[in-house]
């Protein structure tokens, strides 16, 4: 019986003999994959690796809950990402990056795809609010060597924004020059989608617009040039504030019914004078000024960095759009909406309403709303009853009111500036005996 289980044995042991020699092999393979892994991702980040002075970019690396992060060059990035073999590494695969989830697909030999959904763009100028976009698809072709070209698609369908570019690659940044072709304003909008502005529901929007932009990364410094036909906005219902007299945010109220009274006197003159000395002509915004805030706000840090508080361009429709429909919050989103309103309220209210409205709801400081408030409360005297100067320094109040120093503080080179820019039947003899009180030391009455 012995004998007969020998044969078994022996092909046991053979077998196990079999099995030791393939985890063996099997672990060689495996450690050669690693090695030539941790190979080529030496060779990799070696040549990622980010040379003095040139764009970088750090990126994460590594499994959920094992990541690691290390500087790359952007340059040899966007290099590696649109040659035919990053392309091919690409396709089907998803990226996190500041803007959103990105997911790629290689839709030509020599074209990669991207898609996101939702997007964030964040430039400091429009506010610490990113600016989101439901959807957005990006394709990119390199045509020559450091140059590509591309198509940015925002929304879908027939409504769907396309901006085309081309680009130059050095290696300190990305020189981008993309142009938006005459295009129908609701799209534009509608890019944005109903849940960032739900005035969408029920505003016709007319009118088109066209754009050339330069945009320079990494410093996001967009120089825009549009232009604007025909726009107009119906739907919103801002032809109720006819009769109406708004709510008003601050503290302490006016009485009922002043705002559908008259401001009379220099004060008028003055808040458009401090404001929005183009009121008279623009249709609601003023795209002059509105583009060089934008410019100027790029040139400095964000508040948050130690820098000036954004420079502001809203005219006065658009001021009384915010107080009585949007709210005050430092985002793009929010201007966009407020202009729409802006817009309407141009063609249904008409600019005497607008400043009307203006004057009696605008907050003054100290939680006074209204100009006659504020004069009685500040110069205890009615609107009716201001000197020039007087006017001139309670419409300076409006731009962080009270000004800067205190509620009785006295900024002579603003005030100064608005008593000049004063429009209307002020002699010259006048003006110069106003500046004059002005330079003397002018204070406000002492409040107690």
């Amino acid at each position: 019986m012995n004998s007969s289980l020998s044969p078994a044995r022996g092909g046991e042991g053979r077998g196990e003999g079999a099995a030791r020699r393939l985890t063996r092999i099997t672990l060689a393979l495996l450690a050669t994959l690693l090695a030539l892994t941790a190979a080529l991702f030496a060779v990799a980040c070696h040549a990622l690796a980010p040379q003095p002075g040139e764009w970088s970019h750090t990126l994460r690396f590594g499994p959920r809950g094992w990541q690691f992060e290390r500087p790359v060059s952007v340059p040899a990035l966007l290099r590696v990402a649109t040659h035919p073999l990053g392309l091919a590494l690409l396709d089907g695969r998803s990226t996190d990056t500041s803007l959103g989830r990105w997911a790629w697909q290689r839709v030509a030999p020599d074209r990669l795809a991207g898609r996101c959904a939702p997007c964030r763009l964040q430039f400091d100028a429009l506010g610490p609010q990113p600016l989101l976009l439901p959807r957005a698809e990006l394709q990119l072709q390199r045509v020559a060597q450091e140059r590509y070209r591309g198509t940015l698609t925002l929304g879908e369908g027939e409504q769907a924004v396309v901006l085309k570019g081309r680009a130059q690659l050095t290696s300190t940044g990305l020189v981008i020059d993309a142009e938006l072709a005459d295009t129908a304003l609701a799209d534009v909008y509608a890019a944005f989608g109903p849940t960032a502005i739900p005035e969408l529901r029920r505003a016709h929007i007319d009118g088109r617009v066209a754009a050339k932009l330069n945009l320079r990364l990494p410093e996001r410094r967009l120089v825009v040039q549009p232009r604007i036909d025909g726009f107009e906005v119906s739907g919103l219902g801002t032809e109720a504030l006819l009769d109406a007299a708004p709510a008003m945010a601050c503290a302490s109220r006016q009485p009922a019914g002043e705002a559908g009274t008259r401001v009379i006197g220099w004060l008028p003159r003055a808040v458009v004078a401090a404001e929005d000395q183009r009121f008279a002509e623009h249709a609601g915004y003023d795209l002059p000024q509105l583009l060089a805030a934008w410019s100027a706000n790029q040139k400095q840090p964000p508040l948050a960095a130690g820098g000036a508080r954004p420079q502001g361009a809203s005219t006065l429709t658009q001021q009384l759009a915010k107080l009585v429909y949007t709210g005050d919050e430092r985002s793009a989103v929010r201007k966009l909406r407020e202009l729409l309103y802006a817009v309407e309220m141009e063609r249904t209210l008409g600019k005497g309403r607008i400043l009307q409205l203006y004057l009696a709801i605008a907050p003054w400081g100290e939680g006074v709303c209204g100009a006659e408030a504020a004069a009685r409360h500040y110069l205890r005297k009615s609107t009716a009853r201001l000197t020039p100067l007087e006017a001139a320094w309670l419409a300076s109040l409006l731009r962080g009111a009270p000004s800067v120093g205190g509620p009785g503080a006295v900024d002579t080179e603003r005030v100064g500036w608005v008593l000049t820019s004063l429009r209307g039947p002020l002699p010259a003899e006048r003006r110069a005996e106003q500046m004059e009180v002005l330079r003397s030391g002018w204070q406000p009455p002492a409040r107690h």
